[in-house]
């Protein structure tokens, strides 16, 4: 008997859960699960503190600049090493907020929520500068049109506020269509989006903002009552769709309306593991090449919570799959690579050395080559890197069902449809849905590719274990050999 491993259903209980009980440390994939793998540096420096905000943007040349910030620090990424290009100011960026950038034009703008905003044009700048034109503090912000529009001042928290058109230097209301709107129900403002329109996230609403000129400027309508979004950078855009977190799990929507994608598959789990009291460190990334979004988040059992986040919810928005990945880091954010010669190759971090012999990472890796998207995270350490390490150790589990329905089975062996040698198997078994299953020990396998068992009972959960550090492409799921017996 074939059974395949089906979409990551942690909500549901073990007994006949249609998917998988465990994903871990895996990604999934159209019809199987990639493995994860751990963070290899690429940086040639660390920054000072905790990464807290980063982001990559090309200018009308091609060239690609990649900035980052801590909580007194702005970085630009020149020559693989971070350069500090605060100028001369010394931030002071609460531990739960986050530093984020967007471009207008050739002006990136960087933002954290309780300072003025700091502007770098790309080609020009050699530090970062107090944005011109009086603009508010915000914590969100985005580029709706040719307007930027930015929400949640620290003393009006509800407040919508736009730029004069095609100018992020000039922010006097009522000059050149800037302009600001309150919104009076709804909450403080959680997250803001933009392209043709804008959409206005608040804790308990989702509003859509329309460019209608005149003096009008913009219209807002209510897509969405009673839902929004929590606080943090948990507010993701892909394409024409919108992913978030809201109070009561993930959601999608179009600008129109809104639809669950984590109910009776991971809104339970993802609330009862993550660490509430940190709750607005929960921020949202996008990897484009696999076509997942993940959410990093701090666990409420981790060890080191407390000071970085260290597990990731993966959601694969092609087929609406699940994993989890288990792996401490600071913050993940869509990449594009600043490329390497290979004189700088040298400098390129490889286990402890500078020595270009030692990179384990392929020479065609997107980290390489200048231009190509790539998923950047921070590690520990505070140093730059992406997930191309080695796998980690990961776990996948069936649902628990008869074998053979209405009679107990002697269950033999289990043949792993996974493209290693190196994978373990253990099982869990019961008679009664109301006894507490036992779980065998991890058994390796044999040269014949099965994993030898001689459990006989009537429900049996199947568990496939994958060591770290082992080549491995996709796991897809496994055969069961099994003998039916009686009813006793």
């Amino acid at each position: 008997m074939q059974v395949p491993f089906g979409e990551w259903l942690p909500d549901l209980p073990d007994h006949l859960n249609p998917g998988s009980t465990e994903a871990k440390n895996v990604y999934p994939a159209v019809n199987s699960y990639r493995p994860w793998k751990s963070i290899q540096t690429s940086s040639g420096n660390a920054l000072t503190a905790r990464c807290q905000g980063a982001a990559t943007f090309k200018d009308d040349s091609g060239n690609v600049f990649i900035f980052a910030g801590d909580a007194t620090k702005l970085y630009k990424l020149t020559s693989n090493a971070f350069v500090d290009e605060s100028g001369g100011t010394t931030f002071g960026t609460a531990s739960n907020n986050y530093w984020d950038f967007i471009k207008f034009g050739e002006t990136v703008i960087a933002f954290n929520g309780n300072q003025a905003p700091q502007a770098w044009t790309m080609g020009t700048s050699s530090d970062f500068a107090a944005l011109g034109g009086s603009p508010p503090t915000f914590r969100h912000g985005a580029v709706v049109g040719n307007f930027v529009v930015t929400g949640f001042q620290p003393t009006a928290q509800n407040k919508v506020q736009w730029s004069s058109f095609n100018s992020a230097t000039s922010w006097t209301v009522g000059v050149n269509q800037a302009d600001s709107e309150t919104l009076p129900e709804g909450g403080v403002i959680t997250g803001i989006v933009g392209g043709q329109y804008g959409l206005i996230f608040q804790e308990n609403r989702i509003t859509r903002m329309d460019f209608r000129g005149g003096n009008v400027i913009f219209s807002f309508r209510r897509i969405e009552d009673n839902r929004g979004a929590v606080q943090g950078k948990n507010v993701i855009k892909v394409g024409n769709l919108v992913y978030f977190l809201s109070e009561d799990g993930f959601y999608v929507t179009d600008g129109n309306t809104s639809k669950p994608i984590g109910n009776g598959k991971v809104d339970r789990f993802f609330q009862g593991d993550l660490k509430r009291d940190l709750r607005e460190r929960v921020r949202a990334s996008v990897d484009q090449e696999n076509k997942l979004i993940c959410w990093s988040y701090p666990s409420r059992t981790g060890l080191t919570a407390s000071t970085q986040n260290d597990k990731i919810l993966v959601y694969h928005y092609e087929t609406g799959r699940w994993s989890v990945v288990e792996i401490d880091h600071e913050l993940m954010f869509q990449n594009l690579s600043e490329g390497k010669t290979l004189e700088q190759l040298d400098d390129f971090p490889a286990s402890g050395t500078n020595n270009i012999e030692q990179i384990s990472v392929s020479f065609d890796d997107a980290g390489f080559s200048g231009g190509l998207t790539s998923f950047g995270v921070f590690n520990t350490s505070h140093f730059l890197g992406q997930f191309n390490g080695n796998t980690l150790a990961c776990e996948l589990g069936t649902g628990e069902t008869e074998i053979f329905p209405q009679r107990r089975s002697l269950l033999t062996h289990v043949r792993p449809i996974i493209d290693t040698k190196s994978a373990t198997g253990s099982i869990s078994f019961r008679n009664r849905v109301s006894d507490t299953a036992s779980t065998t020990g991890q058994t390796s396998m044999h040269s014949t590719g099965t994993i030898p068992f001689h459990r006989s009972a009537r429900y049996f959960k199947i568990n496939i274990q994958v060591p770290a550090s082992t080549s491995w492409s996709d796991a897809q799921g496994l055969d069961v050999e099994a003998i039916r017996e009686g009813y006793r």
